[in-house]
């Protein structure tokens, strides 16, 4: 039941029957090696086995970490790790909450850190929701160079 599960959650990227990442190990069929970000796919024996978390320090196992820049990071520390290299960011704000003019304001004066506002805008097939979309500054200031 657990293998069936997931085998489920990842689908096989290769035709062929996959080779454990860690242990060399081959699948008896095909799909049923899970694949680790940054690792590749691993059998299960191994997958169950304990990594510590680079950034936070906790002990997860092999199957819920990611490998990211070397590191291995759990669930959590790796979305903020790839929220960080994201380029464009797009807020959302609804004018029957507060006013444009309140609006404009914010987006500028609250711009996330380490982005520049590049635009505030009606919401795409709205009459009441405005973006403010937010690029990072360095690559804005390559563009603009």
């Amino acid at each position: 039941m657990t293998l069936r599960f997931l085998s489920n959650l990842q689908h096989s990227s290769s035709k062929g029957l996959a080779k454990c990442a860690i242990c060399g190990k081959v699948e008896e069929q095909t799909g049923t090696f899970p694949l680790v970000i940054g690792v590749g796919r691993v059998c299960l024996a191994d997958g169950m086995t304990k990594v510590k978390c680079d950034v936070c320090g906790d002990d997860v196992k092999l199957l819920t970490s990611s490998r990211l820049q070397g590191r291995a990071l759990c669930l959590k520390d790796y979305m903020k790790e790839v929220e960080k290299f994201r380029q464009h960011i797009v807020q959302s704000f609804d004018e029957d909450d507060e006013p444009a003019t309140t609006i404009l304001e914010r987006a500028y004066t609250k711009a996330p850190e380490g982005y520049t506002l590049l635009a505030v805008r009606r919401g795409r097939n709205s009459t009441h929701m405005w973006e403010a979309e937010y690029e990072k500054t360095e690559i804005f200031q390559m563009r603009c160079s």
